[in-house]
């Protein structure tokens, strides 16, 4: 979809970001409990807790959440919230999602932001959830651009939405050189309110994820039938277990994609599927794109 716009006597195109490419939910407020099923999306994805408690399964660990907790998704990171809901704390936050590409045409001129973007892409392990105050300035740029963003016109929108992303990379970016602050406000990991043998599984496939197996190699480390550990499974996350393993080797090629130089065909072969054909295959039907195309994106190119 494009937009033409007037500039000084001239037309131009100028393309409009969609909302599958970024989408601000300002405040969202659940007054129900609810539970996700594990799942994963192409965007990053920032959310910030202004109230209410609940817990964040990723990637095999557990996190409480509270007010103040500010919790970072990248791309085809699986993820899971359950939330607790009273009558004193409906479970409200803020919610970012942006398409990576947003940044590329700026990448060369705004090299720092998109170094540091690429290390958090480039990050094995999920990134622990923060306390954040509410008078940070992260949060601040958040529900200033939240507030402004309606009243802008589309070409407006179209400039200050880059420049939000950037300024909240920059606000990102000086936490991150804070260490000594982020070890301070991580929250603890907890024990997954799960079946025994759904955490069990889960933290099998991260261990494993780079070999060749089948379902019944986990099903005879855990002693029990396939068929009865598939449906534990599919009942406490809401999705199967072939399904939470591919997911699991797309979002390890991802990071390997973006960290390093290996080749495609390698870089299957590290995540568990030594058919390149198979790999891209199943690359593509998860994030639409291929393997190579994806590492362009990324880089910008």
């Amino acid at each position: 979809m494009k937009l033409y716009c007037a500039l000084e006597g001239e037309a131009f195109l100028m393309p409009i970001i969609t909302e599958d490419q970024f989408n601000l939910a300002h405040r969202r407020t659940s007054t129900t409990e609810f539970r996700e099923v594990f799942h994963a999306h192409s965007q990053m994805e920032i959310t910030y807790i202004h109230d209410g408690y609940g817990q964040l399964i990723t990637e095999g660990q557990a996190f409480p959440l509270e007010p103040g907790t500010l919790m970072i998704f990248r791309p085809f990171q699986l993820h899971q919230v359950q939330i607790q809901v009273t009558k004193e704390h409906p479970f409200i936050r803020s919610v970012l999602m942006y398409e990576q590409h947003l940044l590329n045409p700026h990448s060369r001129q705004f090299a720092v932001s998109n170094r540091f973007t690429m290390d958090l892409l480039g990050q094995t392990s999920p990134l622990q959830p923060i306390r954040l105050s509410a008078a940070s300035p992260l949060v601040q740029v958040i529900e200033q651009f939240a507030d402004i963003l309606p009243t802008l016109l589309p070409h407006e929108a179209e400039e200050d939405t880059r420049l939000f992303l950037l300024g909240l990379l920059a606000q990102l970016r000086y936490l991150w050189k804070d260490r000594q602050y982020l070890s301070s406000t991580a929250l603890p990991t907890g024990s997954p309110v799960l079946h025994p043998h759904a955490e069990a599984v889960m933290q099998w496939i991260e261990e494993h994820y780079n070999e060749a197996f089948r379902l019944e190699d986990i099903a005879d480390t855990l002693h029990l039938s396939p068929y009865h550990l598939s449906h534990i499974f599919k009942k406490a996350t809401g999705t199967t277990i072939v399904a939470y393993a591919q997911a699991t080797r797309i979002r390890h090629a991802c990071v390997l994609l973006t960290s390093t130089t290996h080749t495609v065909p390698e870089i299957g072969h590290r995540v568990g599927m030594s058919s390149p054909s198979y790999f891209c295959k199943v690359f593509r039907n998860a994030t639409g794109t291929t393997p190579h195309q994806y590492r362009l994106n990324v880089q910008g190119r």
